[in-house]
């Protein structure tokens, strides 16, 4: 993985944008979380059991997204081999869930809001977000998968501590700002959506976009031949 430190802080970027779409999601869109498919699986369930506080339409388009998002960028993924340490996929799945998120964006901002709109954004978001979480793992940055942070939080606390052979420091600081970035991001969201669901959603279209450049400037042509360069004279 070229640029470890950039490729980080980019994840952690996304994680930030990803809790402020669940929060917008979920407070603004009746329920739903937007990248959060744990969640979306638990509502589902109490659905189907009866409960009449949990949505089922929602979830499942949230969900069904997702699904449909992930195996359609896993079929042309498997066709997009690494060469060099550098991955052509990156740029334009960027690029394209950028799009898509201010596109929602545009939507929601400027469409009278209705149930079958609702259902239907929730579907085109449920697909970014299969799509960020694909691509996320394209990039490869250890316990930052920018939409879920479950198993980042039991390492957190199971490994917390050099001693007895815990984790190293870098590791733990890695984890805790994976969980921290999606707490702020909520907290982003939620103080947001007071101003407008549009707005809220603003935050991780914006975020997307400055990933995608960043990718963009990263795997130029010019830029490739540059650093090929300096490694062959520092070799």
């Amino acid at each position: 993985m070229l640029h470890p430190r950039l490729s980080f802080w980019l994840m952690i970027a996304l994680s930030f944008g990803t809790g402020t779409l669940d929060a917008a999601t979920y407070l603004g869109m009746d329920r739903v979380f937007g990248a959060n498919m744990t969640g979306n699986v638990i509502l589902i369930g109490l659905s189907i059991a009866g409960s009449e506080h949990a949505p089922l339409l929602g979830p499942l388009s949230a969900l069904g997204g997702f699904a449909a998002g992930s195996w359609v960028l896993g079929l042309i993924l498997r066709r997009v081999p690494y060469a060099g340490g550098r991955d052509a996929s990156l740029v334009p799945v960027f690029w394209t869930a950028a799009c898509g998120m201010l596109a929602v964006t545009g939507v929601l901002a400027f469409l009278p809001i209705n149930d079958f709109l609702i259902h239907a954004v929730t579907l085109a978001i449920g697909i970014l977000m299969g799509f960020q979480a694909l691509v996320a793992r394209r990039v490869g940055v250890p316990d930052v998968s920018t939409v879920v942070i479950t198993s980042t939080l039991s390492l957190l606390f199971s490994e917390a501590g050099r001693f007895w052979g815990g984790a190293t420091t870098a590791a733990t600081m890695r984890r805790f700002a994976a969980v921290a970035s999606m707490f702020l991001g909520a907290v982003c969201g939620a103080l947001l959506l007071q101003i407008g669901l549009w707005c809220a959603m603003l935050v991780p279209a914006i975020v997307l976009i400055s990933v995608a450049l960043a990718f963009t400037v990263i795997q130029h042509p010019s830029r490739r031949v540059t650093e090929d360069a300096q490694t062959l004279v520092s070799a």
